[in-house]
């Protein structure tokens, strides 16, 4: 069952169920303990945008830690923190990881088994666009954040699913605090066999804007995932802002990271690469203003 439709011209819409989803545990939750900043985004009063890039310190804020902002003299607490974010970046990114999944990505077969391991996973956000992708495919999924209190959003929304309770998106779910690899080391030992035909994709969703990022540590352990199953089909999927929207030393931050990772997975076998600036459109959450022609860079790196 599709949640997600292009209606027209890469423009992105949810279907009701996820409609139900966004308002029961995005919009009504904001409203009810944001009212100040909801009311800012219903009447789109210009300086909300300013607001929250300085909340979320432009999405590198630490989400497990009560904030005080001084210009508006208010303590936001973490899940105040992860209320603002799906408000106001969950649509962007989930559309943005669908509009990629669903053009260059092969299909998922019906019977295919795929681990999905999800970098930076937030609230599930690339998780649903994915699972909106794949369908009815065998998919277990690894999320992985630093932040618990985005754990728990994750938790919350898996549960909730594409139908309301009645089935989760994913059976197979594990979520990884604190991006602990060894833990994923020893979830993927117990979802894959050696030659099973496993696919294996990594999502990289925003996820090199975090300060704190580690490439040689997390160089080391894709390096052991990919050695460990060499016999399986793998995938890296990479998605940043657009190079060319960012200021000069954002962008090196960015980019730097990501070109020392794949100059550390060089040894990745025969690497395939896509890669592009996209053009989007989609609906803000609250105010239902359309967000037009927004823009996301994505790479895909994967075996022949």
């Amino acid at each position: 069952m599709s949640y997600i439709y292009c209606p027209h011209d890469n423009y992105y819409i949810p279907g009701e169920s996820l409609k139900n989803l966004f308002e029961e545990l995005v919009v009504q939750p904001f409203k009810h303990n944001l009212p100040a900043l909801a009311e800012d985004i219903k009447n789109n009063r210009i300086y909300y945008w300013e607001d929250i890039a300085r909340i979320l310190r432009q999405g590198q804020s630490n989400f497990d830690e009560t904030s005080f902002d001084k210009p508006s003299n208010e303590y936001y607490f973490p899940k105040d923190k992860v209320s603002i974010y799906c408000v106001h970046h969950m649509p962007r990114h989930l559309f943005s990881s669908y509009h990629i999944f669903t053009n260059y990505l092969a299909p998922i077969s019906e019977n295919s088994k795929v681990v999905f391991i999800d970098f930076g996973c937030g609230p599930l956000t690339s998780g649903i666009a994915f699972q909106a992708f794949a369908g009815q495919s065998d998919i277990i999924y690894l999320g992985i954040d630093s932040s618990r209190a985005m754990l728990d959003k994750a938790a919350i929304i898996n549960r909730y699913g594409p139908n309301k309770y009645k089935e989760p998106f994913f059976d197979k779910f594990e979520l990884i605090h604190n991006y602990n690899y060894d833990d994923l080391i020893g979830l993927l030992d117990k979802y894959i066999e050696n030659g099973d035909g496993t696919q294996i994709i990594f999502n990289f969703c925003y996820f090199f804007s975090s300060p704190t990022l580690n490439i040689n540590n997390l160089s080391d352990v894709l390096t052991q995932i990919m050695t460990e199953y060499n016999q399986h089909k793998m995938c890296l999927i990479y998605q940043n802002p657009d190079h060319q929207s960012l200021s000069g030393a954002k962008r090196l931050r960015l980019y730097d990271k990501w070109e020392k990772l794949k100059t550390n997975l060089s040894a990745f076998r025969k690497q395939v690469t896509q890669s592009n600036v996209e053009t989007f459109s989609y609906s803000r959450l609250i105010n239902d203003l359309p967000h037009s022609n927004a823009k996301v860079y994505y790479e895909i790196l994967c075996d022949e």
